[in-house]
């Protein structure tokens, strides 16, 4: 790189001005975990703890599902994306199992099978509430290029389901699902000793 003496840096022809803004109220937090923007930029999403209590929030919108129902540590934080089109959020996070079904099972002398010593993993559209699911398997929410169609693998009882919208694909021994950019759905999955690649468009009824 040539410096030349007496070279005036050009001037930039654009300039960043603030031209617009909302404020939102954040309450009194003891930690701030995240701080993001949707992808259109019209909303932001904060996770916070307050006491032993974690807290969402989408611009003015709380969301309360999280409370006490979280281990305390980094790699099990609640996970959580935006739609392309910002009209939805996905939340990922882990509920610890009912005290109640461990008793069942010590009062009918039984042994707890392994998944159901672990904490449930819970996937939420906006407010819409799905699981629980089993432990060793942590869904990851996933959006069509327009939004209108989510889907997230999960496993129940040692199986595996794939859950488009309403729809709820399986069991299987193993599945995997993905959007591609055409916003067609392609499901990979294991069955009776073959692996599948199956294509399908989604055509939602409402969204």
């Amino acid at each position: 790189m040539v410096f030349l003496a007496g070279c005036k840096p050009q001037k930039p022809n654009t300039s960043i001005l603030i031209f617009d803004q909302i404020k939102y109220k954040l309450p009194k937090y003891d930690s701030l975990e995240y701080f993001n923007i949707s992808p259109n930029g019209s909303k932001f999403m904060a996770l916070y703890k307050i006491k032993d209590q974690w807290f969402a929030q989408v611009n003015e919108s709380v969301f309360e599902n999280f409370q006490g129902t979280l281990i305390d540590s980094f790699s099990n934080k609640p996970k959580y994306c935006f739609s392309p089109d910002s009209s939805k959020v996905g939340m990922v996070y882990h509920k610890e199992r009912s005290h109640i079904l461990k008793a069942a099972y010590v009062i009918e002398n039984q042994k707890i099978p392994d998944s159901d010593t672990m904490p449930q993993w819970f996937v939420q559209i906006n407010h819409n509430i799905y699981g629980g699911f089993d432990g060793d398997h942590m869904p990851e929410v996933k959006f069509s290029p327009d939004g209108s169609v989510f889907g997230f693998v999960y496993k129940n009882r040692g199986a595996y389901y794939i859950r488009l919208n309403d729809e709820v694909l399986g069991p299987y021994q193993k599945a995997d699902m993905t959007f591609t950019i055409e916003s067609h759905i392609t499901l990979a999955i294991v069955e009776n000793g073959f692996a599948y690649l199956n294509e399908m468009e989604a055509i939602p009824l409402n969204k």
